[in-house]
């Protein structure tokens, strides 16, 4: 017997530091969030501004920093607050292994086993760490290592390597192999390299960023360059000049807000009981428009219950064609009691029994007999059999347990076989499983009646028998059909409204699994799924090409096997549909890794939940909705917000621009820069983006961000550069000019959030009324500190057209800008202005 390590034992190996510590947390460290929060190019960019502006004496000016030391504390405090709750959670679907200690069993977090410890394997669990066999055999796939998806049998003495899961049987293995010594950390681990999610959200911020940083420098050296040696300013003025043109091009909140959404989402979640592995996939989830489901643990509790036990023979023939068995009121077959008659039955003509009565009571007694038999050949099959899956629970609880047959070796259920079963001696083989794998050559009967079943939304296994002793796994010669076992899933009660959701939501589901696909069928009609009658067998599909049409043409899916469930994923995603996958078990795993968003339940194998996105704690499929409501918050406040930041950096280039070729001096200083940043930008985004907005989104982010802040950038600008040439020709005062451009862009500036936060609720009038007097009253309160001065009564008459009709040409020049892609999208070549658009998003997928 294995007695394992002692305590001793696996102290002196803690201290030795023989512990499989877990090199893939589900949150970045204190020190990392402080890290990338701190060390960001911007950052340093701005570094390197303040330094300049101390350097040459202009203090004031050396307020921006405030601003950005308060975004990047307010970005820590937000992901530490989020890590301590998520951590938590975390806790709940921590991965765990059964040890054997000082002869006893225990249950352990998987990152404090310990070199030598001897570690219990079922169907369903990962291999924590690499380890050998001992007793007992297993099937296992090592997809996530090596990419292929075949199940290799490993038995006494063969070697198991960490980040594989079990498919089939039970074992016990000493682990030879922790943390980095283990195989998947010498390579580059399957699991943790799928989990860098293709964001659409974080490629657009990041063309934004990459673009904005191979400008800023080149640019803000000519506007150096072009005042202090062609215009001849002072080093200082220069100086001062440059910092603000470099400071109005950094868009220094948008990562800083981008991140705060995430996390905040994230957050939200997990008060709904919703562990968000990946903080991208949340935007990833908003914008599925095609959902796989598997049907066990999603649509259905992932309990079953044996409704009824049919004895194969020529009367269940006959009575089936009469249709005479029906469900009971709760959809619930239950099992069939057939009790012989204690009195005689008599004819009410005659006083005694006909021969049809009596035929009748002699068939009752055998199925009565048989029913004994079956119960004892399945409590046999129950005590050898250790499966652990919601079919053998179901099972085991119909059939107690009986040890009156000596078994010679076990066929453990595998999810390409599609059955399981035992070889006992002196009795043959028995099989229990799906009737088209245990009769592959085709039993038309067999096959009819379990389409009867199946139809009526029951999963039929076939009890089968042969005298022959069975080979390996491979299946006798001489099967035959001994007894239907018919078992029922339990609905989950908030499937429907969920599945209605989606339906309202315009995104296509599909119900993967694999149990028979009329059953499937069935099932998913009672669920509330939309075209369920719609289903193929997965058997039949042969071809990629077979495949590719049944993805875009059926909504239900039977008898598919795990591999052939991510060629579905992938053939979805072929047609260009983004997909998510949800799941639970082994056979789940390769789909779930291949989907753009992956959720796992809590109560399913550690596997599924070890590589899946999104972990439901409560295994609860309502959570969905709020997954999906809260991606489309994030991407709908951080796409508006955004809009507002990409208007400050383009006129700010537009305007250095004009400055280089046409102009003497940049009309702004860095500390009026920050004024207008923080009342036109910083605050209100910041205060909007806690806005519900759960407005549908599509693939148009990059195209929705610029034709919003487009027509404000080259409104501004044009309002600016007309007061420049004013100032510069007739007033010949920098004081002017820097006043006169600060009322009109920061007025501007607040008018394009009404056109970009359209329409105005209550909420958003509060708040954008309110910047426009904060930024106002700062204006005349800090007049000196902000280096504002009076203006001549001509330059007055010019600021009050510019502010009153460039809000006007704001919004003339969106609406005509959007009319025109609407138009161009209506035509069968898309216009210049729709390709252009198209081509800068298609480079950033």
């Amino acid at each position: 017997m294995l007695t394992g390590l002692t305590d001793e034992q696996v102290n002196e190996r803690i201290e030795q530091g023989k512990v499989n510590a877990d090199e893939n947390p589900n949150t970045r460290t204190y020190k990392q969030i402080v890290r990338e929060n701190t060390l960001t190019f911007f950052n340093f960019l701005n570094l390197v501004l303040l330094i300049l502006v101390l350097m040459v004496g202009s203090y004031k000016n050396a307020f921006f920093v405030g601003i950005i030391i308060i975004n990047t504390l307010i970005g820590i405090a937000q992901e530490i607050r989020a890590k301590k709750t998520i951590d938590k959670l975390a806790i709940l679907t921590a991965k765990k292994s059964i040890v054997i200690r000082e002869g006893k069993k225990w249950t352990v977090p998987t990152e404090d086993l310990v070199l030598d410890d001897l570690v219990c394997l079922k169907t369903g669990d990962q291999v924590p760490a690499d380890a050998k066999v001992l007793e007992g055999s297993v099937e296992v796939n090592e997809s996530l290592l090596t990419g292929e998806s075949d199940n290799l049998p490993k038995n006494v003495g063969d070697e198991l390597f960490s980040g594989s899961f079990v498919t089939s049987g039970e074992a016990c293995c000493q682990i030879i192999h922790v943390g980095k010594d283990n195989y998947a950390a010498q390579i580059t681990s399957e699991a943790k390299e799928f989990k860098r999610h293709n964001s659409e959200l974080k490629n657009s911020l990041n063309a934004i960023l990459k673009v904005i940083s191979i400008i800023i420098v080149p640019l803000g050296a000519l506007l150096f360059y072009k005042q202090y040696y062609i215009v001849e300013n002072t080093f200082k003025a220069s100086v001062v000049s440059m910092v603000a043109g470099v400071l109005g091009m950094i868009p220094e909140g948008l990562v800083l807000l981008t991140s705060v959404a995430l996390t905040l989402g994230a957050l939200v979640l997990a008060n709904k009981k919703t562990l968000v592995q990946e903080l991208y996939c949340i935007e990833t989830l908003a914008r599925v428009d095609t959902l796989c489901l598997d049907k066990t643990g999603t649509i259905t509790e992932g309990t079953m219950c044996v409704g009824r036990v049919e004895p194969w023979s020529e009367s269940l023939l006959r009575n089936l064609t009469e249709d005479k068995e029906e469900p009971d009121e709760g959809g619930m077959l239950q099992d069939q009691e057939i009790q012989p008659e204690n009195a005689e039955t008599q004819n009410p003509d005659t006083g005694s029994q006909t021969e049809a009565d009596q035929a009748e009571i002699t068939d009752e007694t055998a199925v009565l007999q048989d029913i004994h038999e079956i119960e004892d050949m399945m409590g046999n099959l129950m005590y050898v059999l250790k499966d652990q899956n919601a079919t053998i629970d179901a099972l085991r609880k119909r059939f107690p347990t009986k040890t009156s047959m000596t078994p010679e070796h076990i066929i453990p259920f595998s999810s390409d076989r599609k059955y399981s079963g035992a070889v006992f001696v002196d009795r043959g083989t028995y099989l229990m499983g799906a009737a088209q794998f245990l009769f592959p050559e085709g039993r038309e009967e067999i096959l009819e009646v379990c389409q009867k079943y199946a139809q009526e939304g029951l999963r039929v296994l076939t009890l089968a028998h042969s005298s022959q002793m069975a080979e390996g796994t491979e299946l006798p010669a001489d099967l035959e059909p001994v007894a239907l076992l018919l078992l029922t899933d339990v609905i989950r009660e908030e499937a429907p409204d969920t599945l209605k959701f989606f339906d309202s939501q315009e995104v296509d589901l599909k119900v993967i699994s694999g149990d028979d696909p009329v059953t499937v069928s069935a099932i998913a009609k009672r669920a509330g799924l939309k075209n369920a009658e719609s289903y193929v067998d997965a058997t039949t599909l042969e071809t990629e090409e077979d495949l590719e049409e049944a993805v875009s043409k059926y909504s239900v899916f039977g008898r598919v096997p795990p591999q052939q469930k991510k060629e579905m994923v992938q053939a979805l995603q072929k047609q260009g549909h983004t997909v998510a996958m949800t799941g639970d078990g082994v056979n789940d795993v390769l789909a779930l890794k291949e989907a753009d968003c992956s959720i796992a339940m809590a109560q399913g194998s550690d596997a599924a939940k070890n590589i899946a996105n999104v972990v439901l704690l409560d295994s609860n499929f309502a959570s969905m909705p709020h997954i999906v409501n809260q991606g489309r918050r994030v991407v709908n406040n951080i796409r508006t917000a955004a809009s507002m930041f990409l208007i400050k950096t383009m006129f700010s280039v537009m305007l250095s621009l004009l400055t280089i070729f046409f102009g003497n001096t940049y009309p702004f200083e860095p500390i009026q820069m920050s004024l207008i940043s923080a009342c036109a930008v910083g605050i209100p985004t910041f205060l909007l983006a806690q806005e519900n907005n759960y407005d549908k989104i599509d693939h148009t982010f990059l195209r929705h961000v610029f034709l919003n802040a487009f027509p404000a950038a080259i409104t501004i600008s044009s309002c600016v550069f007309a007061i420049m040439l004013v100032c510069q020709n007739v007033y010949h005062s920098n004081a002017m000019l820097s006043t006169a451009c600060v009322l009109v862009t920061g007025w501007n500036y607040m008018a394009a959030l009404k056109t970009v936060y359209a329409p105005l609720n209550t909420y958003r009038k509060v708040i954008i009324y309110g910047m426009q007097f904060i930024f106002f009253a700062a204006a005349v309160m800090f007049q000196k500190l902000l280096a504002l001065g009076s203006l001549d009564f001509g330059l007055i008459i010019l600021v009050f057209i510019l502010m009153t009709f460039a809000p006007v040409l704001i919004d003339v020049i969106t609406s005509w800008l959007k009319g025109i892609y609407a138009k161009s999208l209506d035509k069968e070549k898309p216009g210049k202005f729709t390709g252009f658009v198209n081509k800068l998003s298609k480079k950033n997928k």
